[in-house]
C-alpha cells in the first residue's frame, strides 16, 4: 500500500473523531470514562457509517469506501445526520452535561454545510474532520492537536495523490473544519 493511502487511513474521519473525543474526554474524566465516551461515539456514529460504507462497496454502488463520487454523498450525509441526531438524543437523555453535546452540534453543523455544498462540489471530509480535530485540540493546548496540525499538509498531499479530491475540494474541507473548530471552541 502506498504512503498516500496509509496517510489517508491514519487520518481518516473515523480516526480523527475518536482521537478528538478521546483527548477531550481524558482531560475531563478518568481513563475508563474516557474510553466509554469513545465507545459511545463508535456505537452511535462510526459503526453505522462503517456498515453503510462496507455495504455500498460490497453491492457495487460505490467504487470505494471514501464515497469518492459526488453522487455517493447524499446517503452518506443522511446516515451521518441520523447517527449524530441519535447520539445527541442519547446525550440529552443520559448525559446532558457531557462535553460531547457541543462537539456533536459542531459536527452536525459542519456536515450540514458539506452536504449543502455537495450540489456544486465534493468537500473533502478527510480534510474537514482532520482540520476540526487538529484545530479544536490545538486551541485547547493539546500537544496532539499541534501534531495533527503538522500532519495536515501530508493529508492534503495524500488526498490529491490518490486523486480523491481536487485542490478546491481539500481547501474547502480545510476551511469548513477550521470554522467548525473555532465555533466549538469560542461559542
Amino acid at each position: 500500500m502506498t504512503t498516500a493511502r496509509w496517510l489517508s487511513i491514519a487520518l481518516h474521519p473515523f480516526v480523527m473523531v475518536a482521537v478528538m473525543v478521546g483527548v477531550a474526554a481524558a482531560k475531563r474524566q478518568t481513563r475508563g470514562e474516557a474510553a466509554g465516551s469513545v465507545g459511545i461515539v463508535i456505537l452511535f456514529t462510526i459503526a453505522p457509517l462503517a456498515i453503510l460504507m462496507w455495504r455500498q462497496v460490497r453491492r457495487g454502488k460505490w467504487e470505494n469506501a471514501d464515497a469518492s463520487n459526488r453522487t455517493d454523498r447524499p446517503v452518506l450525509y443522511a446516515v451521518g445526520a441520523i447517527a449524530l441526531v441519535a447520539l445527541l438524543a442519547y446525550l440529552f437523555l443520559i448525559r446532558p452535561e457531557s462535553f460531547m453535546v457541543r462537539g456533536v452540534v459542531a459536527i452536525l453543523g459542519m456536515m450540514a454545510v458539506c452536504a449543502a455544498a455537495t450540489k456544486w462540489i465534493k468537500v473533502s471530509l478527510h480534510m474537514a474532520f482532520a482540520t476540526l480535530a487538529a484545530t479544536a485540540l490545538a486551541l485547547s493546548r493539546s500537544p496532539i492537536g499541534y501534531g495533527l496540525l503538522l500532519a495536515l499538509p501530508a493529508l492534503v498531499w495524500s488526498r490529491l495523490t490518490l486523486q480523491r479530491h481536487t485542490v478546491p475540494e481539500v481547501a474547502l474541507g480545510t476551511c469548513i473544519g477550521a470554522v467548525a473548530a473555532a465555533a466549538l471552541h469560542y461559542l
